[in-house]
């Protein structure tokens, strides 16, 4: 199932802007690198990088230097991630994630 998600804020910044829209896929097998969207218990829906996957959580940041740090973001439950993104719509044109 495909779902579209508009990015808020900066912190995937230069990756992705504010405004930007994210094609995204059912989140399956998770990988250092892909981009997500999770749903993080104080933050609410968080789209950013995976930084790295444990057995039953991983850990996410963002691109940008504004962006939360991990150490506060913490591990999140892989059963919190809902997408990964694929795709972004930005003014520019379509990108690969």
């Amino acid at each position: 199932m495909i779902k579209i998600i508009k990015v808020r804020g900066a912190s995937m910044a230069p990756t992705l802007a504010s405004g930007d829209y994210l094609i995204c896929t059912k989140a399956r097998a998770l990988r250092p690198g892909f981009v997500v969207v999770a749903t993080h218990p104080k933050y609410g829906m968080i789209v950013k990088r995976v930084k790295s996957v444990a057995r039953d959580s991983i850990a996410l940041e963002g691109d940008s230097h504004e962006s939360t740090a991990p150490e506060d973001i913490g591990a999140v439950s892989i059963g919190l991630v809902s997408h990964r993104a694929r795709w972004a719509v930005t003014p520019k044109g379509f990108k690969r994630l």
